[in-house]
């Protein structure tokens, strides 16, 4: 037969110490019972109880009391808040791992490009494309609404001066001819206007009165050109001469030469006339009215320089005479 006996004690420990004091001698188990219980200001506590068991039939000797409280994992150490401590595997320690070295982190000195190397990594750049705008034919009634409408322009201005077409303007690389209004008289040089601002107007507003009142609503535009005093081709002689003045001079000095503004037309004459110009290149820069020509030097011996303090980062530009 085998009787049953609660001990207690303060903490799991103690309770474990008194069972073992008092029945240590006879053949008996060990289990917990209860676990302890703190409370609150004393209020609700209850002390650990572990369970004894007493078998009559065999005694136990030392080695078997203490295998058993062994197997219920209860130390023997400090009680702490009363709860029972169960041992518990000890952390592996962590291979320490030497000090990784600080790696530098300022930038590799890299060796100047030497000159035949960058005469190797530059290439020329291809020579611009200039597109011209599709062709439409411009019909008689359009060529008649847009003198009417110069001839009214010029009454209601006060200006001494007629408007009538006169032959055709050859314009683009592909020999591309559109009707010629040439506005004569003695005070049609005012129209002109500084580098041919005043004139642009008048053929955007000719040309767009005969688009309306031509009726022609599949057309993308009319064209006519607008001259005064042949003040185009002179224009056009004096863009080129331009031109051909600042590759020289960008060929010279070997550095790029940024131009004024000019409006689309203009623009084009430069590109056409130093399509061929050896280390010579053109692109434009800006957008709308500000919209710019760089002659750019692609010789292998290209001088390249850094913009001074309080200097403009741009390059010198080519005034017109």
């Amino acid at each position: 037969m085998s009787e049953e006996i609660i001990v207690t004690g303060k903490t799991v420990e103690e309770a474990m110490a008194n069972a073992v004091a008092e029945y240590g001698s006879k053949n008996a188990s060990y289990d917990i019972a209860e676990m302890p219980k703190r409370g609150f200001l004393g209020i609700g506590s209850s002390p650990a109880k572990i369970r004894v068991t007493i078998n009559e039939e065999e005694e136990l000797s030392l080695e078997d009391i203490v295998s058993s409280v062994k197997g219920m994992k209860v130390t023997t150490g400090r009680g702490g808040d009363g709860a029972a401590r169960r041992a518990e595997p000890k952390p592996e320690r962590r291979q320490e791992r030497a000090p990784e070295k600080k790696k530098d982190r300022r930038p590799e000195r890299r060796e100047a490009p030497k000159k035949e190397e960058i005469r190797e990594a530059r290439e020329p750049k291809p020579a611009p494309v200039v597109k011209e705008p599709r062709v439409i034919v411009v019909t008689e009634e359009e060529k008649q609404y847009a003198v009417e409408f110069a001839n009214n322009l010029l009454k209601n201005m006060e200006i001494d001066a007629t408007a009538a077409i006169d032959g055709v303007e050859t314009t683009g690389e592909g020999g591309t001819t559109y009707p010629r209004l040439v506005i004569s008289g003695e005070g049609a040089g005012i129209l002109i206007g500084h580098h041919g601002e005043t004139l642009d107007a008048i053929q955007y507003l000719v040309n767009l009165s005969a688009l309306r009142r031509g009726g022609n609503t599949q057309k993308e535009f009319v064209k006519i050109v607008v001259d005064i005093e042949n003040y185009r081709e002179k224009r056009e002689e004096t863009l080129r001469s331009l031109a051909r003045r600042t590759a020289a001079k960008a060929q010279k000095y070997k550095k790029n030469i940024l131009l004024e503004p000019m409006n689309p037309y203009e623009r084009r004459i430069i590109h056409s006339e130093l399509q061929g110009v050896e280390n010579i290149s053109t692109h434009s820069v800006g957008s709308d009215e500000n919209r710019k020509i760089v002659v750019t030097y692609e010789g292998a011996d290209r001088v390249e320089r850094r913009p001074r303090r309080g200097r403009r980062n741009a390059a010198p530009q080519e005034e017109e005479e």
